[in-house]
This record gives structure tokens, sequence and C-alpha cells, in this order.
């Protein structure tokens, strides 16, 4: 099996039923982010799950809309991992390296959201879908890191701390995208394979019971492992 290790911002699982996958999670122990929609041209919505390395995003699609096409048509592909954020220091960087290696990455966009403690701003280069066939990747970089990784999400009751690797049904398409990762710490290893995520706990943490990660499965099409 071939192993990427790759600056893995977020993953993406789309999922049927973005409520009932959220409650899966709380379920199984996870503090998870408020439900929180997407602008009206994308259709879509969000619950973020924090971990101190990085994150997951459920995705669910709540009216179908043009720019949400892409989505649509990979959830039709059965729920789990569709997607891919890589983080970038310098977004712009980041995009002239993509062109340099012939990958021709969408302009940089830039975008904000409002959240409690103030406003979410990050700058994204995606992919074409050509390029990864079965997954939708981009990079992001972050500007306002602090608003999002906030202390009390990274609490869970689970003990889950890091993300240590990841098993994505197209991963193989993220070759291309190998060569512009360089070595050291903060990659994440990722695999073909089913929709599966590996997490850290501390020793004695409590670990969910089968029937909550049995119902994690059901609702998002995620296997989740414990080190």
């Amino acid at each position: 099996m071939r192993m990427f290790a790759l600056p893995v911002d977020h993953l993406v699982a789309l999922v049927p039923d973005l409520q009932a996958a959220g409650a899966a999670f709380a379920a199984a122990g996870f503090t998870t982010t408020p439900l929180a929609h997407h602008s009206a041209a994308m259709g879509t919505a969000n619950i973020c799950v924090m971990f101190e390395n990085g994150y997951l995003e459920l995705m669910g699609i709540l009216q179908e809309t043009e720019a949400n096409e892409g989505w649509r048509s990979l959830l039709a592909l059965g729920p789990g991992f569709r997607g891919v954020a890589f983080d970038s220091p310098d977004i712009e960087a980041t995009a002239l390296a993509l062109s340099d290696q012939g990958l021709a990455p969408e302009p940089v966009r830039h975008f904000s959201r409002r959240v409690p403690e103030g406003a979410l701003r990050f700058s994204v280069t995606r992919l074409s879908r050509a390029l990864t066939p079965g997954l939708q990747c981009l990079y992001c970089q972050h500007h306002t890191r602090d608003l999002l990784w906030l202390p009390h999400l990274l609490r869970h009751a689970n003990g889950a701390r890091t993300m240590l690797a990841a098993e994505l049904p197209a991963a193989a398409s993220l070759a291309p995208l190998q060569r512009l990762a360089a070595a050291g710490p903060g990659l994440l290893p990722l695999a073909a394979g089913p929709s599966r995520l590996v997490l850290s706990v501390p020793a004695g943490a409590g670990a969910p019971s089968e029937a909550a990660l049995a119902e994690v499965l059901a609702t998002s099409g995620l296997s989740l492992q414990f080190r």
C-alpha cells in the first residue's frame, strides 16, 4: 500500500444527514462545533471536530446549487472522505509552486465568516477535480487560527488529541502533490483504503463503545481507530 505524507489542514467527509452525523460523533465522545451554514450559493453546511494538528469537517448538502455540483457527484459515490484541504503558510507562494509544477490551481480566493469569537479569515486555492479524481482538494491558509482552534473544542471526552493517519478511497490521486511536501513534522500519512481515521489518545482514556463507533460509521461512512 503506497503511503503519502502531506500537510493536511483538514479532511472533508461528505454525509447524507449532517445533523445525524454530528450527533453520532457527539455520542462517541467528541466535542463538535455548532452546525454552520456556508453561503446560499454553496448550499452546504458543516460540523467540525477539532484536533491539535488539524480537523475533521463533516459536510452536508442542504440544497442543490450549481456551486455544489462537484460535491453532489462525490456524495453519489457514498459517504466518507471525499475532500482534503492542505495547509499553506503562504497561499500566494503555494499557488505559484503549484503552477510551476504544472498543476494549474484556480486563482487564490479570500473568505471570511463570522463566529461568536470574531471573524474567521482564510484564503484558498483549489485544484482541478480532473487532477485528483474522487477527491476535491485545495490548499488553505488560515489568517485567524486562534478563532478556530479554541481550547474547549480540543477537549474530547474520549481523549482524542491528534490525527495519526487516514485512509481515503481515492488517495492514489494525490500522487502529484507528494513532490510539493517538504520532509519534516506536521505531515499526515495518507493511504488508499476505506474511509478510516486513526486518532491518538492518552493511556487510560475511555474509548467509545462499539455501538457508538458503529453509529459513526453508519452516519458518516468513517471508521475510527484509537491508538
